[in-house]
Parts: structure tokens; C-alpha cells; sequence
């Protein structure tokens, strides 16, 4: 045997002995939560920082299951929950989670006084200053359960009327903007209805020039409102699903987002079947783009 193969299988021999010592470490934390959790599921904050440390590490990974009869490794969290803690994985995500926002001793005293899980969760949704509120009580001092329920659940309620306050203003808002549009774009189809009374019978080859300019311009701005809008109720949707709100704010936005978008389409559509009836036998149709390159006119000087 070579001095390369004999080195390569030490280092391999070597490699292989630090993962089962790592292995052994694991499982012997694992069987720590487990006895633990005999008497109770992850319910104390050493149990939760043992099972965050795996997490983070994904040291779980590699450790022996058995499927059905056949020896098998973990490779997921999912997995690890399911066979080493006999929670889900949702369920010792949460509980982590409540540990990191609300802090050890927090949580510790809320477990000792078993506010529960809903509630805890409720606590970590609502802001900064409400959480303290609930900290610095003379209820949680004392380790009065029922009234720091109470406490939380109030706080939950305001929070959600402000929320809810919030939206409606900008619903509020949001509606005078679209009048706004709304209105500039009838001055606009004004405008140019004016123009085209007032034409002289008499046709002036530059005037028709200027004025078809003129129109395209208008067409133009008023195609761009429409896209910006279109831009804006896709960033809202995008908003919608990614700022930090509670349930029933987001079912409710979700609902008016839906249905007044809904509407506005079914407008929309409607307004093409009478842009369609009116001009519908333009089969030779040209877009303005063309008629300003034939006019004379750069295309970009009116569609930028």
C-alpha cells in the first residue's frame, strides 16, 4: 500500500470517528429532551435552547430512524420533530419562536403560570409597547393568569380597531387618488373634444398636424395613468402579502382587494365592448406611433 492511500484511509478513519462522536453528543441531548418531555412537551426554556442549538446546527441531519421497518437517516427538521420530539415541526417552531420575541424569563414565568400557547402567540403579535404593557404588569408580577389573558386579549382588540382604523383611511385615500385620476381624464377627453368642435371647416394641413399631436399626447398620458394605477394595485398585492398584520386584517384586505379589483376589471371590459362597438370596422386600425412617424413627428417625443 502507498504512503497516499495509507494517509487517505487515516484521514478517512479519523473523519468517520469525529461524526459518531458528534452523533453520540446529539442523541444524548435528545434523550435530555426526551425525558423531558415524559412530563411535559417542550415546555421549559432549557428543552427549547437544547432543540434550537440542533436546529441551527442541522446536526439532526444524518441521525439513524426507522420507516416502516427499515433503517433509515433524518435529512429534515420536519423529520427530526416528527420522530425524536413526536411534535410537528410547526409546533416547535412556534414555541421557539415565542422564546426568541418574548425572552427567557418571560417565558419562563408564563409557563409556570400556563397562559398557553394562543396566548402567547397573540402577545408576540402585538407591538413593542403593548408587550410591555403586559410585562410590567402588576398582574404578571404577581403571576395572576386569568387578568394577564384579560390584559393580553384587550390589547389584542385595540390593536386590532387601530389596524382596522388604519385600513379605512387608506381605503379613504385611495379612492380620492382614483377620483383624482378619474378626473384629470375627463378633462383630458374635454380637452380634446373642445378641439375637435372648434376645428375649422376650412382643413389646414399643419394645424391637423398640431392638433393629432396634440391628441396623441393626451391619449398618451392618459394610457400612462391607467399602467401606473395597474402598477399600484400590484404593489399593493405584493404589500398585502408580505407586511406583518394579523389574521382577520388580512382576510378582510384580501376580500376588498379581490372584489375591487374585480369590479374595476369587469369596468374595464366593459368600456373596450363600447370602444369595440364604436370603432370595431377599423380593420386597417394604425397605432399613434405610426401616424406621428407619417406625420412627421418621433415617435418617442409623445409615448415616453
Amino acid at each position: 500500500m502507498s504512503q497516499d492511500n495509507l494517509v487517505e484511509q487515516i484521514d478517512h478513519h479519523v473523519e468517520q470517528s469525529q461524526k459518531l462522536l458528534e452523533q453520540q453528543y446529539i442523541l444524548k441531548q435528545v434523550g435530555q429532551i426526551q425525558a423531558f418531555n415524559m412530563v411535559e412537551k417542550l415546555a421549559t426554556v432549557s428543552q427549547l435552547k437544547l432543540v434550537q442549538g440542533i436546529k441551527e446546527s442541522k446536526s439532526y441531519k444524518g441521525l439513524p430512524i426507522s420507516i416502516e421497518g427499515k433503517l433509515e437517516t433524518v435529512s429534515t427538521w420536519k423529520q427530526f420533530c416528527q420522530f425524536f420530539l413526536d411534535l410537528s415541526y410547526k409546533t416547535v417552531d412556534e414555541r421557539l419562536s415565542n422564546l426568541n420575541s418574548l425572552g427567557e424569563q418571560f417565558f419562563e414565568q408564563a409557563q409556570k403560570m400556563e397562559l398557553g400557547y394562543r396566548h402567547l402567540k397573540s402577545l408576540r403579535e402585538l407591538p413593542d409597547s403593548d408587550q410591555t404593557l403586559v410585562v410590567d404588569s402588576e398582574a404578571f408580577e404577581v403571576g395572576d393568569k386569568d387578568a394577564v389573558r384579560e390584559l393580553i386579549d384587550e390589547l389584542k382588540e385595540k390593536h386590532a380597531k387601530e389596524t382596522d382604523k388604519l385600513k379605512t383611511e387608506l381605503d379613504a385615500s385611495e379612492r380620492m387618488l382614483n377620483a383624482s385620476r378619474k378626473s384629470a381624464a375627463e378633462k383630458e377627453d374635454q380637452i380634446v373634444e373642445l378641439r375637435a368642435e372648434n376645428e375649422h371647416k376650412k382643413f389646414n394641413s399643419e394645424r391637423w398636424k398640431g392638433e393629432a399631436k396634440s391628441f396623441f399626447e393626451a391619449l398618451a398620458k392618459t394610457q400612462n395613468q391607467i399602467r401606473d394605477g395597474f402598477n399600484q394595485m400590484l404593489l399593493l398585492s405584493e404589500q398585502l402579502e408580505t407586511i406583518q398584520i394579523d389574521d382577520k386584517t388580512y382576510d378582510t384586505a384580501k376580500s376588498a382587494f379581490y372584489a375591487d379589483s374585480k369590479i374595476l376589471l369587469t369596468q374595464l371590459a366593459g368600456m373596450w365592448n363600447e370602444i369595440h362597438r364604436t370603432y370595431g370596422d377599423l380593420d386597417d386600425a394604425r397605432p399613434s406611433a405610426d401616424w406621428l412617424i407619417e406625420l412627421g413627428f418621433e415617435g418617442t417625443e409623445v409615448m415616453e
